[in-house]
């Protein structure tokens, strides 16, 4: 079923170095190579700062933050703060970023190799794409809406989302909105080919949960250029 596997890493990936919401659309010309993108020339000026619950917030390109599972160092980002109509969802999508994550704990890696189907060495990490949106019903029904269903990249690789998504939190807990509800998603993907400049993501349909589960809207595609 859908994202059984990410529970494992909401600990590091939520409440620790790799998630914040907030986020400031930086430009910067990362040098890289195939499968293995090099860290930015553009070093951040300022240390990453922590949200009010103790999380830090990369948020800069070449922000780098160490901790005992890891190190991440945000590649690329794009702030989007841009809404898909999916009525009655309404999805806001607040920023993408590119995140390398590399002396990984073992059984990460082996847990995420599992899930993937490849393996992944823990000292040379992966590169993930990190999509952070909300998504609000805003009619007094109850709504069944499935995300984001596929995530494509300019370098040609086709990701089904839905059980590759390695990020757990309290929305993909549950597919429905009961009524007039507001969720919050922090979803990631981890690439083959992480020397990416554009993403397009593919969102689910809506559907009535009161009314025979009828479709409401269809999938909504959007495509965006990281900087």
């Amino acid at each position: 079923m859908k994202k059984v596997s990410k529970v494992l890493f909401s600990g590091l990936l939520i409440g620790g170095i790799l998630a914040g919401c907030n986020s400031n659309e930086q430009s910067g010309a990362p040098e890289q190579k195939q499968e293995d993108p090099k860290p930015s020339n553009q070093k951040s000026k300022t240390e990453p700062r922590k949200d009010d619950n103790g999380n830090y917030v990369l948020e800069e390109v070449g922000q780098v933050v160490k901790d005992e599972q890891g190190t991440a160092e945000l590649l690329k980002i794009r702030k989007v703060n841009e809404t898909v109509d999916i009525s009655p969802i309404k999805v806001t999508i607040k920023n993408i970023k590119l995140i390398k994550l590399t002396n990984m704990q073992q059984y990460m890696a082996e847990d995420i190799s599992t899930n993937l189907g490849r393996k992944i060495d823990p000292k040379k990490g992966m590169t993930y794409v990190q999509v952070q949106y909300t998504a609000e019903n805003t009619i007094d029904k109850n709504i069944g809406w499935y995300d984001i269903l596929n995530v494509v990249t300019d370098k040609g690789e086709q990701i089904d989302a839905q059980p590759h998504d390695f990020i757990y939190d309290d929305a993909d807990s549950n597919d429905e909105f009961i009524g007039k509800v507001k969720k919050d998603y922090t979803d990631g993907y981890v690439l083959k080919d992480g020397d990416i400049n554009k993403v397009k993501l593919i969102f689910g349909y809506s559907e009535d949960r009161d009314n025979n589960y009828n479709e409401l809207t269809g999938e909504q595609t959007v495509e965006y250029q990281l900087q």
